[in-house]
């Protein structure tokens, strides 16, 4: 039996996302609010994120510290996801 987590699969609060990235929950939001990412929400309406939402976060926040602003990240995103 295999038990590794589907990379889609919404498993994580963002309490675990934040430690995984090294990111705030407030900018965590706002690169949700801008697109960058779409976290399902579990039935208490909380969001949970998956390993793919990790992964491009950690995507995001070297760009974001190059000075790259998020019309520039969306568009080297939107590259990948082609």
């Amino acid at each position: 039996m295999n038990n590794d987590i589907p990379d889609d699969k919404a498993t994580f609060p963002i309490s675990v996302v934040e430690e995984l990235t090294d990111l705030t929950a407030r900018q965590i939001r706002y690169y949700e609010q801008q697109g960058l990412i779409k976290p399902a929400r579990n039935e208490g309406n909380r969001r949970v994120y998956s390993i793919n939402d990790i992964q491009r976060l950690k995507k995001i926040k070297p760009l974001v510290d190059k000075g790259i602003n998020i019309a520039g990240i969306k568009a080297m995103l939107s590259d990948e996801d082609d």
